[in-house]
């Protein structure tokens, strides 16, 4: 299973399955394919060779597919995390999945009418709201942002009902802890089968994340029932919500894409870095032999298969490296999806708001991938997980502050692109 890095023990059920739902739009002139997956997680290789898939197969540009996740921390291992590695049988059969959701919603294409909107419902928590830029210390330090709208992206009928509902919320779906071994959509697939049923499965819901990266689900317990409480209350918030979206017709589709360089932090020196390998092996010696708990070892050989990469890394360091994020942006009249190929921090989606010149704009992150957590000014000043941790699983080097100004950037000129 995939969620966690820790979990060490495969699915032992399937409490409900996962899905992948296609949502296929035509203007007359261009065709965009939206994609949601009850997955945890999916790399930027994976995410490129199904869109090339999908151009090749059916015709729809590569960089008009958004394939989004519901990031669910219940699903399976779809990338790897240093020590695991996904099930190449299983990768090849999801491709055929995923090109063939896309291919059955262009299948039934139809005239249609497009909305957008918002409802208020409070479903996480900032794990991050004890920490001080004093070198990470705890202390209670409320005010943290939390996105308080579910977004709301609406296609029905000319003249009838709901065809498909994209909804985003910013809260993790790690309802389920790394105790769980039965695979589930958490929340986000239980809101999914709560919309659906209302409307009798002829509509399609489609759960993104939205911008979450610091944000977890607001569970008192890691059960079951709080999946059950909470995808209800987002469900039924999104249906709620419905009753106020504005439809409209003959819509012009613009599509935009953008890459953008992240910088790294600069690799340390030979030296530096076989000190840290060393201090690795000798942390995981240290607890082998003793009872230790197959988790803690599990991050131990991941800390030392980090560092071994690194001593690699600084014997062949040539100049600034840096990594590459994807936005990808779609627009039907006043409405803006914006894909980001990263975990956004909750903050982020103010300064989108801000930026953005749609009326109604929604952010969906691990969009066509995901490169890491992207942190805030004041997150990179405090340190913590998303900052120094998680780093070293999606790659080797850490992101270099000074990220806030590069994203600002390139939200507004993206968005500003659609409108041109």
């Amino acid at each position: 299973m995939g969620g966690f890095p820790e979990r060490t023990d495969p699915a032992e059920d399937v409490h409900d399955p996962l899905f992948a739902r296609a949502l296929v739009l035509d203007d007359g002139a261009r065709r965009v394919a939206v994609l949601s997956a009850d997955l945890p997680e999916v790399s930027p290789a994976f995410a490129a060779d199904v869109r090339r898939r999908i151009e090749r197969e059916l015709a729809i540009p590569a960089q008009h597919v958004l394939l989004a996740i519901t990031r669910t921390h219940a699903g399976p291992l779809v990338m790897g995390r240093r020590v695991s590695a996904p099930d190449p049988l299983y990768l090849e059969n999801l491709r055929d999945r995923l090109v063939g959701a896309v291919r059955a919603a262009g299948e039934e294409l139809r005239p249609a009418r497009i909305g957008a909107g918002r409802a208020k419902l409070y479903l996480g928590v900032n794990r991050r709201e004890g920490l001080s830029a004093a070198g990470g210390a705890r202390g209670r330090r409320p005010g943290r942002h939390i996105s308080p709208y579910v977004r709301i992206f609406v296609v029905a009928e000319e003249r009838g009902g709901p065809l498909a509902i994209l909804f985003t919320d910013g809260a993790h779906p790690d309802v389920l802890g790394p105790e769980n071994l039965q695979v589930s959509g958490d929340y986000a697939g239980r809101a999914e089968r709560e919309i659906e049923e209302n409307f009798g499965d002829t509509a399609v819901a489609l759960f993104a994340l939205g911008f979450a990266g610091d944000v977890d689900a607001a569970y008192a317990k890691r059960n079951f029932d709080e999946v059950e409480q909470l995808g209800v209350a987002l469900g039924r918030a999104v249906i709620e919500g419905m009753k106020a979206i504005e439809l409209l017709s003959g819509l012009s589709l613009r599509v935009r894409s953008l890459r953008v360089a992240l910088p790294l932090e600069a690799p340390p020196s030979v030296e530096e870095a076989e000190s840290r390998l060393l201090a690795e092996r000798e942390r995981l010696a240290s607890i082998l032999g003793h009872n230790e708990e197959k988790a803690e070892v599990v991050r131990r050989r991941m800390r030392v298969d980090w560092a071994a990469e690194l001593v690699h890394v600084a014997r062949e360091s040539r100049g600034e490296q840096a990594i590459e994020l994807e936005l990808l942006a779609i627009a039907l009249g006043p409405i803006a999806l914006l894909g980001v190929s990263g975990e956004p921090f909750a903050a982020y989606e103010s300064i989108l708001a801000e930026l953005s010149p749609f009326p109604h704009t929604v952010p969906i992150s691990c969009a066509n991938g995901n490169i890491g957590y992207l942190p805030t000014d004041q997150a990179f000043a405090e340190g913590g997980y998303e900052v120094e941790t998680a780093p070293s699983l999606y790659g080797v080097l850490r992101l270099r502050p000074g990220l806030e100004p590069i994203l600002r950037q390139a939200f507004a000129r993206v968005l500003v692109e659609l409108t041109d």
